[in-house]
């Protein structure tokens, strides 16, 4: 994949939509255990437009109700990802890498890392599946 448009084509083709804009493709995933993982799947333009960058990020609840000390335990066992704060929602996963050289496996791994890895968090320090 060498661009936004490639990714968004393929996305497309390989995986259900639940809603997608210009920058940005929000996908729902089954995980198991009557679970579920909401990953948005967004674009970000660096060096004044130039270079495109792929994100992969999963939320896992609001800021107030997780023990950031366990959650960041927890990432530091992980391969892929790492916490970031939207708003008051705690991003439990994201993960970035640029498009222009992109192989499909480096879109399909990180995608089921950031999945399992944010329902994981959700389910230890939230206990609910709301994301």
């Amino acid at each position: 994949m060498a661009s936004w448009n490639d990714l968004v084509r393929y996305v497309r083709k390989n995986y259900r939509i639940q809603d997608q804009d210009e920058y940005s493709i929000k996908l729902g995933f089954d995980v198991g255990d009557d679970r579920s993982q909401i990953v948005v799947v967004s674009l970000v333009k660096l060096t004044d437009d130039e270079e495109e960058w792929m994100v992969l990020e999963s939320a896992i609840g609001e800021l107030d109700e997780i023990d950031l000390g366990a959650a960041l335990r927890e990432v530091g066992e992980m391969v892929c990802g790492g916490l970031a704060l939207v708003t008051d929602t705690l991003v439990g996963i994201r993960h970035a890498v640029p498009l222009a050289n992109l192989d499909v496996n480096e879109f399909e791994s990180p995608l089921t890392l950031v999945t399992l890895g944010a329902d994981h968090l959700e389910k230890l320090l939230v206990g609910g599946d709301d994301y």
